[in-house]
Protein backbone atom coordinates (compact mmCIF):
# COMPACT_ATOMS: atom_id res chain seq x y z
CA UNK A 1 0.00 0.00 0.00
CA UNK A 2 1.39 3.34 -0.98
CA UNK A 3 0.64 6.55 0.75
CA UNK A 4 0.85 10.01 -0.56
CA UNK A 5 3.31 12.33 1.04
CA UNK A 6 1.55 14.91 3.10
CA UNK A 7 2.84 18.20 1.99
CA UNK A 8 1.75 21.67 1.28
CA UNK A 9 -0.97 21.97 -1.34
CA UNK A 10 0.20 23.59 -4.56
CA UNK A 11 -0.39 27.31 -4.55
CA UNK A 12 -2.91 28.72 -6.95
CA UNK A 13 -1.46 31.10 -9.46
CA UNK A 14 -2.44 34.70 -8.86
CA UNK A 15 -4.53 36.46 -11.46
CA UNK A 16 -2.26 38.30 -13.93
CA UNK A 17 -3.84 41.63 -12.95
CA UNK A 18 -4.10 40.96 -9.20
CA UNK A 19 -1.26 43.31 -8.26
CA UNK A 20 -2.74 46.16 -10.31
CA UNK A 21 -6.15 45.62 -8.75
CA UNK A 22 -4.64 45.50 -5.26
CA UNK A 23 -3.01 48.92 -5.83
CA UNK A 24 -6.28 50.41 -7.10
CA UNK A 25 -8.26 48.91 -4.21
CA UNK A 26 -5.74 50.37 -1.77
CA UNK A 27 -6.43 53.81 -3.30
CA UNK A 28 -10.19 53.32 -2.94
CA UNK A 29 -9.87 52.03 0.61
CA UNK A 30 -7.68 54.97 1.62
CA UNK A 31 -10.21 57.47 0.26
CA UNK A 32 -8.21 58.43 -2.84
CA UNK A 33 -11.19 57.80 -5.10
CA UNK A 34 -10.25 60.21 -7.88
CA UNK A 35 -6.77 58.67 -8.16
CA UNK A 36 -8.24 55.17 -8.35
CA UNK A 37 -10.51 55.86 -11.32
CA UNK A 38 -7.87 55.88 -14.07
CA UNK A 39 -6.16 52.58 -13.11
CA UNK A 40 -9.54 50.92 -12.57
CA UNK A 41 -10.77 52.05 -15.99
CA UNK A 42 -7.59 50.68 -17.56
CA UNK A 43 -8.07 47.37 -15.74
CA UNK A 44 -11.69 47.17 -16.89
CA UNK A 45 -10.55 47.56 -20.49
CA UNK A 46 -7.71 45.05 -20.12
CA UNK A 47 -9.91 42.41 -18.50
CA UNK A 48 -12.86 42.51 -20.90
CA UNK A 49 -12.18 38.81 -21.65
CA UNK A 50 -12.52 37.85 -17.96
CA UNK A 51 -16.08 38.67 -16.81
CA UNK A 52 -15.62 37.57 -13.19
CA UNK A 53 -12.51 39.69 -12.64
CA UNK A 54 -13.96 42.58 -14.59
CA UNK A 55 -17.07 42.54 -12.37
CA UNK A 56 -14.87 43.08 -9.31
CA UNK A 57 -13.02 45.88 -11.08
CA UNK A 58 -16.27 47.55 -12.12
CA UNK A 59 -17.65 47.34 -8.57
CA UNK A 60 -14.65 49.26 -7.26
CA UNK A 61 -14.83 51.66 -10.20
CA UNK A 62 -18.47 52.41 -9.37
CA UNK A 63 -17.57 53.11 -5.75
CA UNK A 64 -14.62 55.32 -6.73
CA UNK A 65 -16.68 57.34 -9.20
CA UNK A 66 -19.57 57.77 -6.78
CA UNK A 67 -17.26 59.15 -4.12
CA UNK A 68 -15.08 61.21 -6.46
CA UNK A 69 -17.96 62.81 -8.39
CA UNK A 70 -21.07 62.56 -6.20
CA UNK A 71 -23.02 65.20 -8.15
CA UNK A 72 -22.35 63.53 -11.51
CA UNK A 73 -23.26 59.99 -10.56
CA UNK A 74 -26.42 58.46 -9.27
CA UNK A 75 -26.37 57.55 -5.62
CA UNK A 76 -24.28 54.50 -4.93
CA UNK A 77 -26.50 51.45 -4.71
CA UNK A 78 -26.51 50.09 -1.17
CA UNK A 79 -25.48 46.67 -2.49
CA UNK A 80 -22.31 48.14 -4.01
CA UNK A 81 -21.47 50.12 -0.90
CA UNK A 82 -22.06 47.10 1.34
CA UNK A 83 -19.99 44.84 -0.90
CA UNK A 84 -17.14 47.33 -0.73
CA UNK A 85 -17.39 47.42 3.08
CA UNK A 86 -17.51 43.62 3.31
CA UNK A 87 -14.48 43.33 1.05
CA UNK A 88 -12.63 45.46 3.63
CA UNK A 89 -14.00 43.21 6.42
CA UNK A 90 -15.97 46.15 7.85
CA UNK A 91 -19.01 44.12 8.86
CA UNK A 92 -20.15 46.77 11.36
CA UNK A 93 -20.20 49.47 8.68
CA UNK A 94 -21.95 47.12 6.28
CA UNK A 95 -24.65 46.34 8.84
CA UNK A 96 -25.30 50.07 9.38
CA UNK A 97 -25.86 50.59 5.65
CA UNK A 98 -27.94 47.41 5.44
CA UNK A 99 -30.19 48.43 8.32
CA UNK A 100 -31.36 51.48 6.35
CA UNK A 101 -31.45 49.64 3.02
CA UNK A 102 -33.52 46.74 4.35
CA UNK A 103 -36.00 49.14 5.94
CA UNK A 104 -36.37 50.87 2.56
CA UNK A 105 -36.45 47.61 0.52
CA UNK A 106 -37.58 44.77 2.82
CA UNK A 107 -38.44 42.46 -0.10
CA UNK A 108 -34.98 42.57 -1.67
CA UNK A 109 -33.37 39.18 -1.05
CA UNK A 110 -29.85 40.29 -1.89
CA UNK A 111 -29.87 42.81 0.96
CA UNK A 112 -30.81 40.07 3.44
CA UNK A 113 -28.09 37.84 1.97
CA UNK A 114 -25.51 40.61 2.41
CA UNK A 115 -26.66 41.03 6.02
CA UNK A 116 -26.14 37.29 6.53
CA UNK A 117 -22.65 37.65 5.08
CA UNK A 118 -21.87 40.57 7.40
CA UNK A 119 -23.01 38.54 10.41
CA UNK A 120 -20.95 35.59 9.17
CA UNK A 121 -17.86 37.80 9.02
CA UNK A 122 -18.59 38.81 12.62
CA UNK A 123 -18.91 35.13 13.60
CA UNK A 124 -22.57 35.53 14.62
CA UNK A 125 -24.21 32.32 13.43
CA UNK A 126 -27.78 32.88 14.65
CA UNK A 127 -28.44 36.25 12.99
CA UNK A 128 -26.55 35.06 9.90
CA UNK A 129 -28.85 32.03 9.62
CA UNK A 130 -31.99 34.13 10.13
CA UNK A 131 -30.96 36.65 7.48
CA UNK A 132 -30.05 33.85 5.08
CA UNK A 133 -33.48 32.23 5.59
CA UNK A 134 -35.13 35.56 4.75
CA UNK A 135 -32.89 36.00 1.72
CA UNK A 136 -33.68 32.53 0.39
CA UNK A 137 -37.42 33.03 0.93
CA UNK A 138 -37.31 36.22 -1.12
CA UNK A 139 -34.73 35.10 -3.70
CA UNK A 140 -33.93 31.37 -3.89
CA UNK A 141 -30.80 32.06 -5.98
CA UNK A 142 -29.08 33.38 -2.84
CA UNK A 143 -28.55 29.74 -1.86
CA UNK A 144 -25.95 29.50 -4.62
CA UNK A 145 -24.23 32.66 -3.37
CA UNK A 146 -24.17 31.15 0.12
CA UNK A 147 -22.57 27.96 -1.13
CA UNK A 148 -19.80 29.90 -2.85
CA UNK A 149 -19.17 32.52 -0.15
CA UNK A 150 -15.99 31.82 1.83
CA UNK A 151 -17.21 33.94 4.77
CA UNK A 152 -19.65 31.14 5.61
CA UNK A 153 -17.05 28.35 5.62
CA UNK A 154 -16.95 27.88 9.40
CA UNK A 155 -20.65 28.57 9.95
CA UNK A 156 -21.81 26.01 7.38
CA UNK A 157 -20.91 23.29 9.90
CA UNK A 158 -23.49 24.62 12.35
CA UNK A 159 -26.88 22.91 12.57
CA UNK A 160 -28.39 26.39 12.20
CA UNK A 161 -27.59 26.14 8.49
CA UNK A 162 -29.06 22.65 7.94
CA UNK A 163 -31.91 24.25 5.98
CA UNK A 164 -29.44 25.05 3.18
CA UNK A 165 -28.95 21.34 2.47
CA UNK A 166 -32.60 20.69 1.64
CA UNK A 167 -32.80 20.79 -2.13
Amino acid sequence: MTTKAKGKAPERAAHPHAAELAKAVKLVDSGKHAEAIKPLEALAAETAHDPAFRRVVEAYLTVAKAHAHPAKTAALAPEDEVQSLLNRRDHAGALKVLDKAIKAHPKKGLLHYLAATAYAQAGKAEPAAECLKQAMALDPSTLFLFRLEPDFTELRKSSLFAFTELD
